[in-house]
């Protein structure tokens, strides 16, 4: 028979010895482990959850230095980002390009993959990198960029052109044809463009009053009996004189902030006159390939003073 007082006695050590195995149990084990392909090792904690990973993290506080270097730096002027570059670059190191013409950037990556290397038949390990360390640029569109594209093809009235002329006519070219690129003055010739001044925009925006008479004329053919109906309109100044206006003017402005260089589009003039008076606006002639144009030029100035190659998209 059991003894009641022994085991009573017994109480405190069998608890003691329950909590003990629970603490071992429930104890977190540090191993370490490597995987079979390639024999890196990794450290796990073991628990009663299970295996899991100890982020390599864990140990950056206690170090004098980092392993390597990690974030990126956005500059905001191309020749800094540039030099930058310049300072930090590898032989593996890769610049790619969004070529977006509402946010054009550029991207570099130091610590990008070399090109492939074989070492015994198989891909070295050295071959891929973390690609942790990188310098952005994100291009600024000039505000006379913004502003012309912005305004492209929407009808104002009067007023609002009146207004956007003389606030941006210091962009307005007074060159003759002759002295435009080939291709834009072909495109003026095809049109039988007649270019306006910034003199003669400004009055057309501020004063100009257009007539409308129209005229209906009917052809009939007499073996048939058909009827066809045209419908004229013709447009006069004040003094009844038919209304000859510009078709076309041209600007010359960066596609960039803080750049030099500036670049000639032709703007084609239209309006049309409406029961609420007569509306403005004008359409660029492809500004898609002056944006190209410039866009181009700026990546190949990055690529000379790098020396790194450039690709046109986005890094995996």
């Amino acid at each position: 028979m059991t003894d009641t007082k022994t085991v009573a006695d017994r109480t405190g050590e069998l608890m003691e010895t329950a909590f003990n195995l629970a603490e071992n149990h429930l104890q977190a084990k540090a191993i370490e482990l490597a995987d079979p392909r390639d024999g890196t090792k990794a450290h796990f904690a073991v628990s009663h959850e299970g295996l899991v990973p100890v982020a390599p993290g864990a140990w950056d506080a206690f170090r004098p230095s980092p392993l390597h270097r990690s974030g990126t730096a956005a500059l905001t002027q191309l020749q800094s980002f540039i030099d930058l570059v310049n300072r930090f670059k590898f032989p593996h190191s890769a610049i790619f390009a969004s070529d977006d013409s509402a946010k054009p950037s550029l991207t570099a990556i130091f610590d990008y993959h070399p090109d492939n290397g074989e070492v015994g038949g198989e891909l070295s390990a050295n071959a891929v990198q973390a690609r942790r360390h990188k310098a952005s640029y994100a291009f600024p569109l000039s505000k006379e960029w913004q502003a012309w594209i912005g305004k492209n093809a929407k009808p104002m009235g009067m007023g609002d052109f009146a207004r956007f002329i003389e606030d941006n006519i210091v962009d307005v070219s007074a060159d003759q044809v002759e002295s435009f690129a080939k291709a834009s003055q072909d495109f003026v010739s095809a049109n039988r463009g007649t270019l306006a001044s910034p003199s003669k925009l400004v009055e057309i925006s501020r004063g100009l009053q257009v007539y409308e008479r129209a005229v209906i004329k009917e052809a009939k053919n007499l073996s048939t009996g058909e009827a066809q109906f045209t419908f004229d309109s013709e447009h006069t100044d004040g003094d009844g004189k038919p209304l000859t206006l510009p078709t076309m003017f041209s600007i010359t402005i960066p596609v960039f902030a803080r750049s030099t260089d500036v670049f000639r589009l032709i703007a084609r003039f239209r309006y049309r006159k409406t029961s609420d008076g007569l509306l403005f606006w004008y359409e660029l002639w492809r500004p898609d390939l002056t944006f190209e144009t410039a866009f181009n030029e700026a990546i190949e100035e990055v690529g000379s003073k790098t020396g790194l190659p450039i690709f046109v998209g986005a890094p995996e």
